[in-house]
């Protein structure tokens, strides 16, 4: 047997031709399920091969629960890499840019939903596969450069970011927070924006999401302050006298939300942050079809910004 793909050692190498033939066969073998077992989507996770392990751990697990079929791809100049089978995910190692979309059409389940898990990969490949794809999460380490490409694309695919998918609770609590009658005449008015993270690009996206969301008067400061342990700690808008308070509590699953006015906690609220494991991030974004004019929106703030980068302290 060739050896395998290196985002799958556990796979077997196939001809293209007998991908789908293989994805049956070993279906049943892995999981005893039927081979005609009910799938709910394609999900094809395009990146380099250093970020598609974890990757193809998390496809693996969606397609032996019967939920999708995986497509992993790492692009190189090889327009017929050898093909690996594991379960009901298929890994190609260095597929040639031009032909990716290719492969994806072919592959996926052309009557469900196609979600591509975008981990990193040329504008080209991104620009082909939007124009398949029913919906896009983006997964960069360093993402400013393509969402810039995605701005383009949004009339084509609907997009989202992983990094918005983990700012689920922190919008939500906020969003919550505006309804006491209180905050809603007088948060517009605050005079400051700081935001505790280890991850300064979450930072950025929420401070790009609150600002574009909420009419604030002119002269709001923003400020991200780095540390923490944890990608968003803390966040704190307001002024001298009334402030609204986010803080990640000490066991790092739950945020505690609360609005503060003279020094007095007026309301509080804790919730769960959610599971944020990636298998159960992707499976959430399986089940969101629409476009999310809000991540649209705030991307296109945070781009637009005149300087590069908040100030850190």
């Amino acid at each position: 047997m060739s050896t395998p793909v290196a985002a799958m050692p556990a796979g077997t190498e196939v001809p293209f031709g007998k991908i789908l033939e293989s994805m049956a066969r070993r279906a049943c073998q892995d999981t005893g399920a039927s081979p005609t077992r009910a799938l709910v989507a394609t999900v094809v996770a395009v990146g380099p091969d250093g970020r598609l392990h974890e990757a193809a751990e998390t496809l693996r697990a969606l397609g032996d629960s019967g939920t999708i079929r995986g497509i992993l791809i790492s692009e190189g100049d090889s327009p017929a890499p050898p093909a690996c089978v594991a379960g009901n995910t298929v890994s190609f190692h260095g597929l040639k840019t031009s032909y990716v979309n290719n492969a994806v059409a072919a592959l996926r389940l052309s009557s469900l939903p196609t979600l591509v898990w975008w981990r990193g990969g040329s504008a080209e490949t991104l620009d082909a596969l939007a124009d398949l794809a029913d919906r896009i999460v983006l997964d960069e380490e360093q993402p400013e450069p393509i969402w810039a490409r995605a701005v383009t694309l949004f009339d084509d695919s609907a997009f989202s970011d992983l990094r918005w998918a983990r700012l689920t609770q922190w919008r939500a609590l906020t969003a919550h927070l505006f309804d006491v009658p209180e905050v809603q005449r007088s948060a517009p008015h605050a005079t400051r924006l700081t935001i505790r993270a280890d991850d300064r690009v979450s930072a950025e996206l929420f401070a790009a999401w609150l600002t574009s969301s909420i009419e604030f008067t002119p002269g709001l400061s923003v400020d991200i302050v780095d540390g923490g342990g944890a990608p968003i700690q803390e966040i704190r808008l307001g002024d001298d006298e009334q402030e609204l308070v986010l803080c990640l509590a000490g066991n790092r699953k739950c945020v505690e939300s609360g609005v503060s006015r003279n020094g007095q906690r007026t309301a509080s609220r804790v919730v769960s942050l959610g599971d944020q494991r990636l298998t159960t991030l992707i499976s959430e974004e399986l089940r969101i079809r629409a476009r999310d004019v809000a991540f649209e929106r705030s991307v296109q703030t945070l781009l637009k910004r005149e300087q590069p980068t908040p100030r850190l302290l």
